[in-house]
Formats: structure tokens, C-alpha cells, sequence
């Protein structure tokens, strides 16, 4: 069983100074832990990142979801590694905030409660594991450049940022732009991806490369900056 914190709100402190001037004290960064690692974690201190997923089966918890199969999401791992929520009152609001998509409806969420499992919950025990939430609310993104991404300290935020993707079969690196054959541009700022990517329909939509092991391509990440890598939720290919 492993028991998940509140996650902290934002604060924006004023201080009074000598001679009426005020100082405004930084805004902390609130810090989150992936699902999955969250899964594999013994108690992990932090709030969870995850992906609401509804659909006809009921409402649960995902840790990415591909977008370039077809007009519904889908997820990343199996049934056996995805969260089940009881109906109720408890996630109700939430549900209501929801992106249709196709067959289902989604929304990035923060979370904390409890989890339980591995096991087999939900409809007809098809799913590993159930989460009691204590709070969940929509996960508040960073919109951040490559650039500045790079100089962020990587301690578990989430954010948002749009970039040139290089991936090989176990490699993965987001770049500010890109040169003529797939290359990264000189002196591009890089930031280093989780690896291997585990959405296959985007990587298929992505340009090959001369030797066909690296392909690349404009795109949107939604993930968590932790550890010194960028850990992908959901990846957009970017058009035109």
C-alpha cells in the first residue's frame, strides 16, 4: 500500500521592507512523481501525474497516451499496470472536466490517496491496481521552451514544450531545431528523453533518416522533468 501526499498549493508571499517596498517571494514549483514510477515506488512522497482516461469501462488512471493512432487516445501500458477509480462522488467533479476524444475522455490530473495492489479491480478485475484519491485536480503545466527547459532544474515538474524529436530504437533526445538530415542544429539547446519511446504510431508518422535506425520530427510533449530526463506523457507530432 503506498500513501501519497497533498500536493502543495501555490504561495505568493509578500514581505514588508524598510521604507514601504514590498519583495515578492518566488513561487515554489509544485513537484510531481510519474505513475508508473509512482507504481514501483516503495512510498512515494510526492503527488502522482497521470492521465484520467473514462471510457465505457469506467474511470482510471494512465501513465501516457499515444494520440496518433486514430481520433481516441490509447494507452500506453496494459490493463495490469493501469489504475482503477471507484465511481462516486469523490472523482465526479473531475470526470465532468474531461476532453472528449473519440471513444473516451481524458484530462492530465494530479493526484494524491491511496494506492492498492498489484491486484485485479474494476470490471471483471481487469485492472492491477485502485486508487483511493484523497484530492485530484487538473495537472498544472509549465510551458516551457527547449531552451529553458534545459537550465530547469529537473525535480519533477510538469510541463509542456515543443521541440525537434531524435529517436533510435533506445535513444531519444528533444532539440531546439533541427539541421538538414535529422542532425540537431549547431549549437541547438537538447534536453535528454526518457528512452525507449513506447508510442509506436508516433514514431511512424516521424521522418526516417538515411539508415533507417533514427527517425525525427516536430512535436509537442506533455511529461515530467525529473532526474535529468523528460519523462514523455503524451507526444504530438506538430504539422506544417
Amino acid at each position: 500500500m503506498q500513501r501519497l501526499f497533498m500536493i502543495c498549493t501555490f504561495l505568493a508571499i509578500l514581505a514588508a521592507c524598510g521604507g514601504g517596498a514590498s519583495v515578492a517571494t518566488p513561487i515554489p514549483v509544485p513537484v510531481f512523481i510519474p505513475l508508473d514510477a509512482a507504481l514501483d515506488a516503495p512510498r512515494p512522497s510526492s503527488p502522482i501525474a497521470a492521465y484520467l482516461l473514462v471510457d465505457a469501462s469506467g474511470a482510471r488512471l494512465v501513465a501516457g497516451l499515444s494520440f496518433s493512432g486514430d481520433a481516441t487516445p490509447a494507452p500506453a501500458d496494459p490493463p495490469a499496470r493501469q489504475v482503477w477509480l471507484d465511481p462516486g462522488n469523490a472523482i465526479d467533479g473531475i470526470i465532468a472536466r474531461a476532453q472528449p476524444a473519440g471513444d473516451l475522455r481524458y484530462l492530465a490530473v494530479a493526484v494524491a490517496g491511496t494506492i492498492e495492489g498489484p491486484g485485479a479491480f474494476g470490471p471483471d478485475g481487469t485492472f492491477g491496481y485502485r486508487l483511493r484519491p484523497q484530492t485530484i485536480a487538473p495537472l498544472p503545466w509549465q510551458e516551457l521552451t527547449v531552451a529553458l527547459l534545459a537550465t530547469t532544474p529537473a525535480t519533477g515538474q510538469a510541463v509542456r514544450v515543443t521541440g525537434a524529436l531524435i529517436a533510435s530504437q533506445n535513444e531519444a533526445v528533444l532539440v531546439e531545431a533541427l539541421a538538414s538530415g535529422g542532425a540537431p542544429a549547431p549549437q541547438a539547446r537538447q534536453v535528454k528523453l526518457r528512452a525507449p519511446l513506447r508510442d509506436a504510431a508516433l514514431l511512424s508518422r516521424l521522418t526516417t533518416a538515411p539508415g533507417g535506425v533514427v527517425r525525427y520530427g516536430m512535436v509537442q510533449i506533455e511529461g515530467i522533468w525529473r532526474d535529468g530526463v523528460l519523462v514523455p506523457m503524451g507526444v504530438r507530432k506538430v504539422e506544417g
